[in-house]
């Protein structure tokens, strides 16, 4: 009897392990920036289609295949917790056990990450977008100035952070909802009718 053992698919990086990776291969903006850009550009392009490399910058080292692996999966994880109707998807930002000021900043990098990724890709019909979608769009452009006051009360602070997250995580799935790559009219099978 031959004996077969499962593999389990890995695991897509943590923020922690993301940046890491990404600093292996000179990527200079943050792990935060990258996985917005990612989630961004996935609500415009096939993920399929979505080849990771393609977000890191100009000049950054071509991963090898254990790093290329671990993008690819991050990618697909993402598009399957932003499609998810279990409402999964979150921002991968630094750990609650890092200073508010560091996590504010990450937020704001992963909304410059996000709108980068959505306007890289082709040019979005803005008007054609819902005015929900609108209005979110307004505000992630906006928290790319996030900043917190270390003067301010600490409670105050983390509960703001706190609600900007979430908005951001409801946001950018509203945001790929409406806007991912759906198959043409024509390719979709019609019902056949039944006389």
């Amino acid at each position: 009897m031959t004996d077969i053992s499962y593999d389990p698919a890995p695991e897509a990086p943590d923020h922690d392990e993301l940046a890491a990776l990404l600093s292996r291969l000179g990527y200079t903006e943050s792990a935060a920036h990258f996985h917005g850009a990612l989630c961004g550009a996935l609500c415009v392009v096939d993920a399929e289609k979505l080849d990771v490399v393609e977000l890191l910058e100009e000049g950054a080292t071509e991963p090898e295949a254990a790093d290329h692996r671990a993008l690819v999966r991050l990618r697909d994880v993402s598009c399957a917790d932003l499609l998810s109707t279990e409402m999964g998807f979150e921002p991968l930002l630094p750990a609650d056990a890092f200073p508010l000021g560091t996590r504010v900043d990450a937020l704001a990098d992963w909304c410059g990450g996000f709108l980068f990724g959505l306007s890289s890709r082709r040019t979005l019909d803005i008007r054609g977008m819902s005015e929900e979608a609108r209005e979110t769009l307004k505000d992630l452009t906006q928290f790319t100035q996030a900043g917190f006051d270390p003067e301010g009360d600490p409670e105050t602070e983390e509960n703001a952070y706190a609600e900007v997250v979430e908005y951001v995580r409801v946001g950018a799935q509203l945001l790929y909802l409406e806007l991912r790559p759906r198959p043409p009219a024509a390719a979709e099978e019609s019902p056949s009718t039944v006389h």
